[in-house]
C-alpha cells in the first residue's frame, strides 16, 4: 500500500494519481515502529488532469510501514525528514501518478501513452496544534522534480504543490482518523507539455497543434477516513474533487473538462509488526 495507496491521493491536481494513515496516526506512540501486510485497493481516477475519461483499478498489493524518527514509509509515501522544532520539519519526499493508454482517450488517440510519473524533492512541513486532542493543522510546501518511466527515464520538469490539511486522529476512541485537505499544483512547461502539447505530427482535423506553457495546473479538495477494525485490520476511503478551471493550458485540445473526482477504497491486513514502538 505504500507503493500504491500513497500514489492515489498524494498529488492533489494531477488526477492521474492513484494516497493514508496521516502523520499524526503514523506517529502515535501506540503504533509499532514497523509493520507489514497485505492491502486490497480499488481506485477510480481521471486519465490525466482535464481528461473526460477515467480509469478504474482494483488489485491486492503488499505493503510495508516504517515509522522512524528520520525515515518514514507509510500510506503518505516514503520520505526522509529532519525536525528543527516540534512544528517545523524539512523532509525529502516522493510521489507519483499512474500510466494511461492513449487508446482509452478519444482526444489522445494516436498520440503516445502517458507513462508512470515519479516525483522526488524537498518538502517543508509546518504543523500547528488544533483545538481537539490528537488533531493538527498541517501545511506542506513540496517542490519536486518529475520523471516519467516508460522506455526510459525522462525529465518532465518541476512541480510545486502546496497543501493545507486538518488531521484528527482522536475520533471514535482513537479508532477513526479523518483528514481534509486543500491544495494546488503549479508546474514548469515540461510537465504541461507532457499533458497538453500537440506536436505537428499528431495534428488531425479535430486536434490542432498546441504549444503548452508553464503555470497553474489545478486545485483539489480531498477528504479521507481510516478506521481500525482490529489491531490487524484497517479500512479506508478517500475522495478528492479536482478543479482545473483557470489552468494555464485549458485552451489545449487535450483539455476536456474543468472538474473531476477520484475515489479510493481499501482494506489492509497487518500480519507482521515490531515489538518496538514508534517514537513521537
Amino acid at each position: 500500500m505504500v507503493a500504491l495507496a500513497a500514489l492515489a491521493l498524494s498529488a492533489p491536481a494531477r488526477a492521474q494519481s492513484l494516497p493514508s494513515v496521516d502523520d499524526v496516526a503514523a506517529q502515535a506512540p501506540s503504533k509499532p515502529k514497523w509493520e507489514a501486510g497485505l492491502a486490497g485497493i480499488a481506485v477510480t481516477t481521471p486519465l490525466y488532469p482535464g481528461s473526460d475519461d477515467t480509469r478504474t483499478l482494483a488489485l491486492p498489493v503488499p505493503y510495508f510501514v516504517y515509522r522512524g524518527r528520520v525515515l518514514q514509509a507509510d500510506q503518505e509515501g516514503s520520505r526522509l525528514r529532519h525536525r528543527f522544532t516540534p512544528h517545523v520539519e524539512l523532509g525529502f519526499s516522493g510521489g507519483g501518478a499512474l500510466s494511461s493508454n492513449s487508446s482509452d482517450s478519444q482526444v489522445r488517440e494516436g498520440m503516445p501513452d502517458l507513462d508512470y510519473l515519479i516525483e522526488l524533492g524537498p518538502n517543508l512541513k509546518l504543523s500547528f496544534d488544533a483545538p481537539r486532542p490528537r488533531s493538527q493543522l498541517v501545511i506542506d510546501l513540496p517542490v519536486r522534480a518529475v520523471f516519467s518511466l516508460g522506455s526510459g527515464i525522462q525529465d518532465r520538469g518541476f512541480l510545486f504543490a502546496p497543501e493545507a490539511s486538518y488531521v484528527d486522529d482522536g475520533l471514535a476512541g482513537g479508532r477513526l482518523s479523518w483528514r481534509v485537505s486543500v491544495g494546488s499544483d503549479f508546474a514548469t512547461e515540461k510537465l504541461h507539455d507532457y499533458f497538453y502539447e500537440v506536436a505537428p505530427r499528431y495534428v488531425t482535423e479535430q486536434r490542432p497543434a498546441y504549444a503548452a506553457s508553464a503555470g497553474y495546473l489545478g486545485s483539489s479538495l480531498g477528504t479521507r477516513f481510516t478506521y481500525e477494525f482490529t489491531e490487524r485490520m484497517r479500512g479506508f476511503v478517500a475522495l478528492r474533487y479536482f478543479l482545473y478551471a483557470g489552468s494555464a493550458n485549458e485552451d489545449s485540445p487535450l483539455f476536456e473538462r474543468d472538474d473531476a473526482y477520484s475515489t479510493v477504497l481499501g482494506v489492509t491486513w497487518s500480519f507482521y509488526w515490531s515489538r518496538e514502538k514508534a517514537e513521537p
